[in-house]
C-alpha cells in the first residue's frame, strides 16, 4: 500500500510539473513560429436583466462594471499579463528582440467580431508588443466578411443530424443524455442550493421545469448552433454566472451568496458548464461541421513561412471544436476549475527546427490557473502560466515530446478532407429554411 501511494504521488507530481513547465524549446531546437488560438478572457455573464440567472434566484448578482458579455477590467489585466509573459518567452528564445516592432506580415492578430474577443486580442498585443501599434483584424470587416468563428453547423442534412445526435448520445455515456442528467443531479442540486433557486417565484412557476426530474436532449438545424435543452442547459446558465462571479469577486463566500464552498464544490458547479459545452460543441461529428473554417484558417497560418506570430481569438467552443476535429486524446487540465478550456486559454502551436533542419511541433494548452486568475498573478519566466502538452490519436511524438511537421499538418488535412466528404456520406447539404 505504501509503495502504491508513493507511485500515485509521483505520477501526480509529474503531471503537475509537466503542466507548470515554462514555454521553452527543448535543447537542440530553434523556435521559428508561434500560432495561437485563444479563448477570450474574463467576461461579464452573457445575459443581463431578465436573464435565466436573474430569474432563478432571489439574490442580487455581482454588480459588473461592463455590459453583458464584455471583457472585464480584470480580464484585461489578466490578458495583458499573459501577453507580457509571451514577450519574455519569445525574447528568451530569440524569436523577437527587445521592444519588438513587427515588419509587415510578421504578425497577425485576428478575432471574432465580439467585444470580448477583439479586446482580448488587443490587450494580449499590448502586453506582448507595447512599443508597436498592432492592428487587430476581425470578422465582418472588408477583408474577412465571413464569421468563421460563428459556432453554427457548416454542413447539415437530416441523415447527418441523425448520426450526430446518435454520436452525442453515445459520447454522453451508456444511457445517453438521460445518463448525463442522472450523473449531474447532485451538481444541479448544489447549483440550486447556492442560488436558493427553489425560493425563486419563476422556478416555482414551472417555467424551467424540474431540474431534478426532467431530462435533456439536443436538436440540430442547418446554419444554427446546436441546441442542447433541458436541465443541463438551465443549470449551465446559472453555473456560468456563478463561475464568473467567483473569478471576479475577491470574496469567495460572497460569490456563493453566503455559502462557504470547498474547491471541490466549485469544481462540481463548473462540471455542469463543462459537460454542457462538450455535449453542445465537442462531439466529433458536430465539431467537424462547426470548426471547419477555423481549421482551414489555422492550417493556412501554420504554412505561412513569413509569419512569426499568429494570434486568433474566439471562444471555448472554438478550441473544443478544433481539438475534437483533430482527434485530440481526452485530457483533464490540473489546477483549474475548467478542465478543458479555462478562461483565456491558448492553444499554442510552436514550430521548431532541429540541428538537421527538420521541422517539429510542440502543441500545448497554456492557461492561468484558478489561483493565478483570481489573484491576477504576475507571470514571468520564473512564475509561468500553466502549460499542458496535448496528444492526438494515431500520432507518435519523438523523444523530446514533439510532433513531426508532416504528422501535424496531416491532422489538419484529414479534418478538412473529412468535412469535404460529409455530403458523400450523408447526402446533399440542406440550407436553413
Amino acid at each position: 500500500m505504501k509503495r502504491k501511494l508513493i507511485l500515485l504521488f509521483t505520477a501526480a507530481l509529474a503531471l503537475c510539473l509537466a503542466a507548470q513547465a515554462a514555454l521553452a524549446a527543448p535543447e537542440g531546437y530553434t523556435l521559428r513560429q508561434v500560432t495561437i488560438l485563444s479563448r477570450h478572457n474574463l467576461r461579464a455573464p452573457l445575459s443581463s436583466n431578465g436573464s435565466v440567472p436573474e430569474e432563478l434566484t432571489p439574490h442580487e448578482w455581482y454588480k459588473w462594471t461592463v455590459n453583458s458579455s464584455e471583457l472585464t477590467l480584470k480580464g484585461a489585466v489578466l490578458e495583458t499579463r499573459m501577453g507580457q509573459y509571451f514577450r519574455q518567452w519569445l525574447e528568451s528564445e530569440g524569436l523577437i528582440g527587445e521592444n519588438y516592432v513587427p515588419a509587415d506580415g510578421e504578425v497577425r492578430f485576428f478575432a471574432r467580431n465580439k467585444q470580448r474577443c477583439i479586446a482580448t486580442a488587443r490587450y494580449f498585443a499590448t502586453g506582448m508588443m507595447p512599443s508597436a501599434d498592432v492592428h487587430v483584424a476581425f470578422t465582418g470587416d472588408d477583408e474577412h466578411p465571413d464569421d468563421i468563428f460563428k459556432p453554427v453547423l457548416r454542413y447539415y442534412s437530416d441523415a447527418f443530424a441523425e448520426a450526430a445526435i446518435a454520436a452525442a448520445n453515445e459520447a454522453a455515456g451508456e444511457n445517453g443524455f438521460a445518463g448525463v442528467d442522472e450523473a449531474l443531479r447532485d451538481s444541479y442540486r448544489l447549483v440550486m442550493d447556492v442560488v436558493d433557486m427553489e425560493e425563486s417565484d419563476i422556478y416555482k412557476s414551472g417555467k424551467y421545469g424540474d431540474l431534478l426530474k426532467d431530462f435533456s436532449g439536443i436538436e440540430l438545424e442547418p446554419d444554427t448552433e446546436p441546441n442542447v435543452f433541458g436541465p443541463v442547459k438551465t443549470a449551465n446558465q446559472v453555473a456560468d454566472a456563478l463561475m464568473l462571479q467567483y473569478y471576479e469577486n475577491p470574496d469567495p463566500v460572497a460569490a456563493a451568496f453566503g455559502h462557504e464552498l470547498t474547491a471541490e464544490q466549485w469544481k462540481q458547479i463548473v462540471d455542469v458548464k463543462e459537460t454542457f459545452g462538450m455535449l453542445r460543441h465537442g462531439t466529433p461529428l458536430v465539431a467537424l461541421s462547426i470548426a471547419n473554417p477555423v481549421v482551414k484558417d489555422l492550417y493556412s497560418e501554420l504554412k505561412n513561412e513569413g509569419r512569426l506570430l499568429s494570434f486568433s481569438c474566439a471562444h471555448d467552443c472554438t478550441i473544443l471544436g478544433v481539438l475534437s476535429s483533430l482527434g485530440v486524446v481526452d485530457y483533464h487540465l490540473p489546477d483549474t476549475l475548467e478542465m478543458h478550456t479555462p478562461i483565456g486559454v491558448k492553444l499554442v502551436f510552436q514550430r521548431l527546427t532541429d540541428a538537421a533542419g527538420a521541422t517539429w511541433y510542440d502543441v500545448s494548452l497554456v492557461y492561468q490557473s484558478t489561483a493565478q486568475t483570481r489573484d491576477v498573478s504576475e507571470l514571468t519566466l520564473d512564475n509561468p502560466p500553466m502549460r499542458y502538452p496535448l496528444d492526438f490519436n494515431g500520432i507518435e511524438k519523438n523523444a523530446d515530446g514533439l510532433i513531426a511537421e508532416a504528422d501535424l499538418l496531416g491532422l489538419f488535412e484529414g479534418a478538412m478532407e473529412a468535412f469535404d466528404q460529409l455530403d458523400d456520406t450523408y447526402g446533399e447539404m440542406e440550407a436553413a429554411a
